[in-house]
């Protein structure tokens, strides 16, 4: 039948249409086929590549710390870990469940797990930390059943070791580690840190990350489609990090932390009649420093913390712990970070005004009867802590009598309008080193305070009437009150600057950093920070040496005869051992005084600064020079002693 045209043209029509799409279709396709196999050719390839081969990280072990003898302090051990990889774990039908699963046995919470997973800093061929020091059953059931767990892995990597037990010797100073901050990231990722790295967080562990923290390597593994490993197809070592030697002596870092703790035992033991109750001494602080070389001999902070537990990464709940103002916060390392006013110790800056300044000799007389009220005070006298009658000059220093201190500080202020004189006092302070960082190498050190008329004004903008300075000001930091505030290791300073005859050198606990073969790499040397001696400083002041050795002959009149701490030396060998040192109790408002006891030994050649500071511990010779008397019976190997409680106000 022959076929109409407008029937053929109908056909034709469809057929045009059918050749188009075809045309359409294929068209598609063969973009589609461009785009996976070009724009996305290596991507796809990275997969396939992903599923035959794996980059197994080798994590480098973390440099040793060490005492000054080669005495291990933090070493590493392998902990049983489970990993996640995470292209492996994209693969899961039920990721929810297969973590469930997972969470379940490592005793965690899912969501926990999956956090770790979903982070914006997982990368797809590195494996993903989920937790250390898993039990070995788990770690060998999953180990053994690789097929079961084609997502997870079972290795071991080096975690911190510490000997100590629940008592980490120089928990402060050695610090802790943790995962890297998001901060922390940014600063460092131009050294090759990334997301998850485990960095040094406090102490030693933080200012010397870059000598600790050794180079990981890898090793790349064949593995077929069950995720189980074939053939090692090639490995790049990794190199440890670099051992720390320190200047702590581990065995005196022991028995300062033991002095120090049973010294806040025994003044909780004490009555404060003034306040109706016990001394609460709920934290302290104790340094031992060679003023030679500003060797860090010990540290101790108390409360203290256990390292251990930062091991595996710490739990939310034991963090809580540490961070709760109700535990006196335990993570802070008081010997640096701790301001407190310095009271009577700070007598001997006083005494360096006015030997050098106020014409002050070492027999210049004064008077004590118990009350200074010389110009404004007589309407408001001030008190000393006893009446000494006739005294001179060293025996003030030596008795700690407030009344001299009172009037020299206040001889100072009357001498205001000279040129030079409006910060006087506080010069001789910055001159010793205090207000300022004593650059130690340990972080977030914290620089104290030394007030001046400019700073008075400016912290109280809003409130004009406590602006002025006052005479009381200058006669409240003659004694180490008011607004003075400084942390022990710098009052350690002050002392070695003393006990060294001017100079004084900047503190360290690093000693040495040698390689993982015992090659010597860095030996620190001794930085010298000043001179009290010296006029070459932009200060202005200085103290000649014949008028420091006035002081020094007074400091060893404190451990002996009407001394403050007389009573906490009687029985001590002085005169084998001839011990300098000075008292102090600051008080704070609103809480019981601060003890205070400075001191070095031996007097005649000093080899060792001793500075122990209990908050809310009572005076400071009855409180914190017996802690000081044990520490020196264990450098000279001397049979402990009782001594006695000595004079109370001081």
């Amino acid at each position: 039948m022959p076929v109409n045209p407008q029937q053929q043209g109908a056909m034709v029509h469809r057929f045009t249409l059918f050749v188009m799409f075809l045309g359409a279709l294929m068209a598609v396709l063969v973009v589609r086929l461009w785009f996976l196999q070009v724009v996305q050719g290596d991507h796809y390839k990275v997969m396939a590549e992903g599923n035959r081969i794996r980059e197994v990280p080798l994590e480098a072990n973390r440099g040793n710390i060490l005492d000054r003898n080669g005495e291990e302090m933090v070493i590493n051990r392998q902990a049983l870990s489970i990993f996640v990889l995470p292209t492996e774990f994209e693969k899961l039908e039920d990721k929810e469940g297969e973590v469930a699963r997972l969470a379940e046995m490592l005793e965690m919470e899912p969501e926990d797990i999956l956090k770790k997973l979903e982070g914006n800093e997982v990368q797809p061929h590195k494996r993903v930390l989920i937790k250390k020091d898993v039990e070995p059953e788990v770690y060998f059931y999953i180990a053994e059943r690789q097929v079961d767990f084609p997502w997870v892995e079972a290795d071991e990597m080096p975690v911190r070791e510490y000997h100590e037990g629940e008592e980490t010797l120089a928990a402060h100073v050695l610090g802790y580690l943790g995962e890297i901050s998001q901060e922390q990231l940014e600063t460092l990722k131009e050294k090759g840190y990334k997301a998850g790295d485990i960095v040094g967080t406090s102490g030693v562990e933080a200012y010397y990350e870059d000598t600790l923290r050794g180079i990981d390597g890898k090793r790349i593994v064949e593995v077929d489609a069950s995720g189980k490993p074939l053939r090692v197809l090639g490995e790049e070592e990794r190199n440890p990090g670099k051992t720390v030697i320190l200047t702590l002596d581990k065995n005196l870092q022991k028995a300062v932390e033991g002095a120090l703790r049973e010294g806040m035992e025994k003044a909780r033991t004490y009555y404060d009649r003034e306040r109706g109750k016990n001394y609460s001494a709920p934290a302290g602080a104790a340094v031992v420093l060679d003023p030679r070389t500003g060797e860090i001999l010990a540290m101790a902070s108390e409360p203290t913390f256990n390292l251990e537990n930062f091991v595996g990464g710490i739990d939310e709940e034991e963090w809580a712990v540490l961070n709760d103002p109700a535990n006196n916060y335990p993570l802070n390392n008081r010997a640096i970070v701790g301001q407190y006013p310095p009271g009577s110790t700070f007598k001997v800056i006083t005494a360096m005004a006015a030997l050098q300044d106020l014409g002050v000799t070492a027999y210049s007389p004064f008077y004590c009867n118990h009350v200074f009220n010389r110009g404004e005070f007589q309407q408001f006298p001030k008190t000393c802590w006893g009446t000494h009658g006739a005294i001179d000059f060293v025996n003030a220093i030596a008795e700690s009598c407030d009344v001299v201190f009172y009037d020299l500080g206040y001889s100072i202020y009357e001498n205001r309008e000279k040129e030079g004189w409006v910060t006087r006092l506080q010069d001789y302070a910055r001159l010793a080193g205090l207000g300022s960082l004593t650059g130690v190498d340990l972080p977030n050190e914290f620089e104290g305070r030394v007030p001046t008329p400019q700073w008075k004004w400016e912290f109280n903008q809003g409130n004009p009437d406590y602006q002025r300075w006052y005479p009381g000001d200058t006669v409240n930091l003659a004694v180490g009150q008011g607004d003075v505030l400084v942390t022990p290791l710098q009052l350690a300073n002050v002392y070695a600057a003393i006990a060294n005859g001017g100079p004084f050198y900047r503190p360290h606990v690093g000693k040495e950093i040698i390689t993982w073969q015992g090659e010597t790499v860095e030996s620190i040397q001794p930085q010298k920070l000043g001179d009290i001696t010296s006029a070459d400083n932009i200060l202005g002041v200085h103290i000649d040496k014949d008028k420091l050795a006035v002081i020094r002959s007074a400091l060893t009149g404190v451990t002996s005869g009407q001394g403050t701490a007389a009573g906490a030396f009687q029985g001590f060998p002085l005169q084998a051992v001839p011990v300098a040192g000075k008292t102090g109790t600051a008080e704070v408002q609103g809480k019981q005084p601060c003890a205070w006891f400075a001191c070095y030994a031996p007097a005649n050649d000093p080899q060792y600064v001793v500075v122990v500071m209990i908050e809310e511990g009572g005076f400071g010779g009855a409180m914190a020079a017996p802690v000081a008397r044990r520490i020196l019976e264990y450098i000279y190997g001397i049979e402990p002693g009782q001594g006695q409680v000595g004079p109370v106000g001081d």
